[in-house]
């Protein structure tokens, strides 16, 4: 079994503390190379040192965490980010399938994350993860307007104006464009709704989530239904029914 290295790169001195104190402690097999306490440091000793594991905060002063993944490029550790906030960040993180923390550190999660690492080892983490995860976190400031969405030979790049709806299909999404292409994603509809513009994107059922630019009609009802552009016909559950009028009338 190959043996398992570890950095921490961390701004914070106490959280830098407790997770080398976890290390040492309860995975003495996972020795820690060295630690750094902003991007320009980490990106300094991770010229210097090869861990197998990096433990990278992701909100260090005026830089994150991604500003490290993208100067260091395709040869990195298999990347665990620690965060003390579940905000958009970490949303793209799970809609790209990569492995986070919630500070401060449970040892439990912790371990389990560890024990993913042995386990995939010779499958590592896919430059097209990371890909996806840097382009989906610039796409909310910026004027693109696509999302990278995981296919099974790579990427597919999604103008999110041109998303007519998302259907659940159990652990699976199909998204439906204007040109009637569908996409089969292998991500929840709750992580389709986690990483699209809310302002844009709504919930109307649990097996649905719809654009309300591609909304045709509503027919009054007790939730209701809506007519999409392509002329597919929606249930409105009556629980969401006002947060649906609500995103119409914004339009």
């Amino acid at each position: 079994m190959s043996e398992l290295t570890a950095v921490i790169v961390d701004d914070e001195q106490h959280c830098r503390d407790a997770l080398s104190g976890i290390l040492e402690r309860k995975h003495p097999d996972v020795p820690l190379l060295g630690m750094a306490t902003n991007v320009p440091e980490g990106i300094d000793l991770l010229s210097k040192v090869k861990p197998k594991i990096l433990f990278l905060d992701i909100e260090m002063g005026k830089q994150t965490g991604f500003d490290l993944l993208q100067a260091i490029g395709p040869d990195r550790p298999h990347v665990i980010f620690t965060t003390a906030h579940e905000g958009y960040a970490v949303k793209a993180i799970r809609f790209s399938a990569l492995d986070y923390l919630l500070k401060p550190v449970d040892p439990d999660e912790l371990a389990g994350a560890i024990n993913k690492v042995r386990a995939e080892l010779r499958t590592p983490q896919s430059p097209d993860q990371f890909m996806a995860l840097l382009k989906n976190l610039t796409r909310p400031a910026s004027a693109d307007r696509r999302i990278a969405l995981p296919v099974a030979d790579g990427l597919e790049m999604v103008d999110v104006d041109e998303v007519m709806y998302c259907e659940s299909d159990s652990n699976y999404t199909v998204v439906h464009q204007k040109d009637k292409k569908r996409l089969v994603i292998s991500r929840t509809l709750k992580e389709f709704e986690d990483i699209l513009d809310p302002e844009q994107f709504v919930r109307v059922h649990h097996s649905y989530l719809i654009n309300v630019k591609h909304v045709k009609k509503y027919i009054r009802g007790e939730g209701g239904e809506v007519i999409m552009s392509d002329g597919t016909n929606v249930a409105v559950s009556r629980r969401k029914k006002q947060e649906l009028m609500d995103s119409l009338a914004r339009l």
